[in-house]
Protein backbone atom coordinates (compact mmCIF):
# COMPACT_ATOMS: atom_id res chain seq x y z
CA UNK A 1 0.00 0.00 0.00
CA UNK A 2 2.61 2.41 1.21
CA UNK A 3 4.32 1.71 -3.03
CA UNK A 4 0.14 2.60 -3.94
CA UNK A 5 0.45 6.04 -2.15
CA UNK A 6 3.82 6.87 -3.26
CA UNK A 7 2.76 6.45 -7.02
CA UNK A 8 -0.33 8.05 -6.65
CA UNK A 9 1.89 11.24 -5.43
CA UNK A 10 4.51 11.15 -7.80
CA UNK A 11 1.85 11.00 -10.75
CA UNK A 12 0.59 13.82 -9.44
CA UNK A 13 3.94 15.57 -9.27
CA UNK A 14 5.10 14.44 -12.29
CA UNK A 15 1.64 15.45 -14.12
CA UNK A 16 1.70 19.29 -12.61
CA UNK A 17 5.72 19.49 -13.41
CA UNK A 18 6.20 21.14 -9.86
CA UNK A 19 3.59 23.56 -10.17
CA UNK A 20 0.81 23.30 -7.29
CA UNK A 21 -1.88 22.22 -9.27
CA UNK A 22 -2.73 20.59 -12.99
CA UNK A 23 -4.34 22.91 -15.45
CA UNK A 24 -6.60 21.69 -18.17
CA UNK A 25 -3.74 19.97 -20.22
CA UNK A 26 -1.74 18.89 -17.57
CA UNK A 27 -5.13 17.15 -16.46
CA UNK A 28 -6.00 16.00 -19.50
CA UNK A 29 -2.89 14.33 -20.23
CA UNK A 30 -3.07 12.61 -17.03
CA UNK A 31 -6.55 11.06 -17.49
CA UNK A 32 -5.84 10.12 -20.97
CA UNK A 33 -2.41 8.32 -19.95
CA UNK A 34 -3.17 6.72 -16.12
CA UNK A 35 -6.92 6.64 -15.79
CA UNK A 36 -7.79 5.36 -19.48
CA UNK A 37 -8.49 1.57 -18.26
CA UNK A 38 -10.57 2.84 -15.46
CA UNK A 39 -12.69 5.49 -17.41
CA UNK A 40 -14.60 6.34 -20.08
CA UNK A 41 -13.90 8.62 -22.25
CA UNK A 42 -10.69 9.85 -21.39
CA UNK A 43 -10.12 10.28 -25.59
CA UNK A 44 -13.22 13.09 -25.28
CA UNK A 45 -11.62 16.55 -24.92
CA UNK A 46 -14.86 17.62 -23.37
CA UNK A 47 -15.78 15.00 -21.27
CA UNK A 48 -12.39 15.15 -19.37
CA UNK A 49 -12.56 18.71 -19.26
CA UNK A 50 -16.47 18.41 -17.55
CA UNK A 51 -14.79 15.88 -15.10
CA UNK A 52 -12.39 18.73 -14.45
CA UNK A 53 -14.91 21.41 -13.93
CA UNK A 54 -16.40 19.23 -11.60
CA UNK A 55 -13.59 18.43 -9.33
CA UNK A 56 -12.54 22.18 -9.17
CA UNK A 57 -14.09 22.66 -5.96
CA UNK A 58 -12.18 26.25 -5.52
CA UNK A 59 -13.46 27.18 -9.21
CA UNK A 60 -10.02 28.58 -10.11
CA UNK A 61 -10.03 26.99 -13.44
CA UNK A 62 -6.84 24.17 -11.88
CA UNK A 63 -7.36 20.86 -9.94
CA UNK A 64 -5.33 21.19 -6.58
CA UNK A 65 -3.83 17.76 -5.30
CA UNK A 66 -6.63 17.74 -2.97
CA UNK A 67 -8.94 18.05 -5.47
CA UNK A 68 -7.03 15.43 -7.12
CA UNK A 69 -7.10 13.06 -4.24
CA UNK A 70 -11.04 13.33 -4.41
CA UNK A 71 -10.95 12.03 -7.94
CA UNK A 72 -8.69 8.73 -6.75
CA UNK A 73 -11.18 8.15 -4.07
CA UNK A 74 -13.56 8.54 -5.96
CA UNK A 75 -12.45 5.91 -8.46
CA UNK A 76 -10.97 3.81 -5.24
CA UNK A 77 -14.58 4.03 -4.63
CA UNK A 78 -16.29 2.80 -7.88
CA UNK A 79 -13.87 -0.42 -8.42
CA UNK A 80 -14.41 -1.40 -4.85
CA UNK A 81 -18.76 -1.32 -5.44
CA UNK A 82 -17.38 -2.91 -8.76
CA UNK A 83 -15.53 -5.54 -7.40
CA UNK A 84 -18.07 -6.28 -4.62
CA UNK A 85 -20.81 -6.73 -7.27
CA UNK A 86 -18.95 -8.87 -9.16
CA UNK A 87 -18.68 -11.00 -5.94
CA UNK A 88 -22.22 -11.43 -4.96
CA UNK A 89 -22.78 -12.27 -8.73
CA UNK A 90 -20.70 -14.71 -8.60
CA UNK A 91 -21.77 -16.15 -5.21
CA UNK A 92 -25.75 -16.00 -6.37
CA UNK A 93 -24.58 -17.64 -9.52
CA UNK A 94 -22.76 -20.75 -7.17
CA UNK A 95 -25.31 -21.11 -5.36
CA UNK A 96 -27.76 -20.75 -7.88
CA UNK A 97 -25.95 -23.53 -9.73
CA UNK A 98 -25.53 -25.43 -6.26
CA UNK A 99 -29.55 -25.79 -6.29
CA UNK A 100 -30.01 -26.69 -9.81
CA UNK A 101 -27.33 -29.11 -9.13
CA UNK A 102 -29.25 -31.08 -6.22
CA UNK A 103 -32.64 -30.44 -7.49
CA UNK A 104 -31.12 -32.70 -10.94
CA UNK A 105 -29.91 -34.68 -8.51
CA UNK A 106 -33.22 -35.47 -6.17
CA UNK A 107 -35.25 -36.37 -9.27
CA UNK A 108 -32.56 -38.91 -10.46
CA UNK A 109 -32.52 -40.74 -7.05
CA UNK A 110 -35.34 -43.85 -6.99
CA UNK A 111 -38.46 -43.13 -5.67
CA UNK A 112 -38.54 -46.42 -3.50
CA UNK A 113 -37.93 -45.62 0.19
CA UNK A 114 -38.15 -47.45 3.44
CA UNK A 115 -41.27 -47.05 5.70
CA UNK A 116 -39.20 -45.46 8.46
CA UNK A 117 -37.27 -42.66 5.78
CA UNK A 118 -41.22 -41.67 4.74
CA UNK A 119 -42.25 -41.44 8.27
CA UNK A 120 -39.23 -38.98 8.76
CA UNK A 121 -39.88 -37.35 6.09
CA UNK A 122 -43.89 -35.74 7.03
CA UNK A 123 -42.14 -34.95 10.38
CA UNK A 124 -39.46 -32.95 8.41
CA UNK A 125 -42.26 -31.49 6.16
CA UNK A 126 -43.22 -28.32 8.18
CA UNK A 127 -39.27 -27.16 7.83
CA UNK A 128 -39.40 -28.17 4.30
CA UNK A 129 -42.60 -26.24 3.50
CA UNK A 130 -40.94 -23.42 5.68
CA UNK A 131 -37.68 -23.62 3.75
CA UNK A 132 -39.68 -23.66 0.30
CA UNK A 133 -41.39 -20.54 1.99
CA UNK A 134 -38.70 -18.60 2.18
CA UNK A 135 -37.16 -19.42 -1.45
CA UNK A 136 -40.78 -18.08 -2.83
CA UNK A 137 -40.16 -14.51 -1.08
CA UNK A 138 -38.97 -12.24 -3.37
CA UNK A 139 -34.81 -11.35 -3.20
CA UNK A 140 -35.37 -7.96 -1.35
CA UNK A 141 -37.35 -9.38 1.36
CA UNK A 142 -34.36 -12.37 1.81
CA UNK A 143 -32.10 -9.50 2.09
CA UNK A 144 -31.04 -7.74 5.59
CA UNK A 145 -31.44 -4.11 6.31
CA UNK A 146 -27.43 -3.65 5.81
CA UNK A 147 -27.66 -5.65 2.15
CA UNK A 148 -30.53 -3.35 1.09
CA UNK A 149 -28.56 -0.25 2.33
CA UNK A 150 -25.78 -1.40 0.37
CA UNK A 151 -28.40 -2.42 -2.81
CA UNK A 152 -29.76 1.52 -2.38
CA UNK A 153 -26.73 2.95 -2.21
CA UNK A 154 -25.94 1.22 -5.27
CA UNK A 155 -28.63 2.46 -6.83
CA UNK A 156 -27.98 5.71 -5.97
CA UNK A 157 -24.48 5.67 -7.28
CA UNK A 158 -25.65 4.27 -10.72
CA UNK A 159 -28.06 7.16 -10.58
CA UNK A 160 -25.81 9.37 -10.44
CA UNK A 161 -23.16 8.06 -12.96
CA UNK A 162 -25.91 7.75 -15.36
CA UNK A 163 -26.63 11.62 -14.47
CA UNK A 164 -23.30 12.78 -15.10
CA UNK A 165 -23.06 10.61 -18.47
CA UNK A 166 -26.34 12.82 -19.36
CA UNK A 167 -24.26 15.55 -18.40
CA UNK A 168 -21.48 14.58 -20.87
CA UNK A 169 -23.30 13.94 -23.87
CA UNK A 170 -25.37 17.08 -23.81
CA UNK A 171 -22.39 19.25 -23.55
CA UNK A 172 -20.41 17.36 -25.90
CA UNK A 173 -23.51 18.26 -28.57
Amino acid sequence: MEAAIKNVVGVYLKSSKGKESLGGKEFQSLVKSQLKNILTDTEDNDAVKTMREQLDNNQDGKVGFQEYMNLVGYLAQALSDQRCLENETQAESSTQETQAEAAANAKAEPKAEPQAAKEAEKEDKPVVEKAAAEEQKPEEEKKTDVEQEGAKAEENKAEENKAEEKIKTEEAS
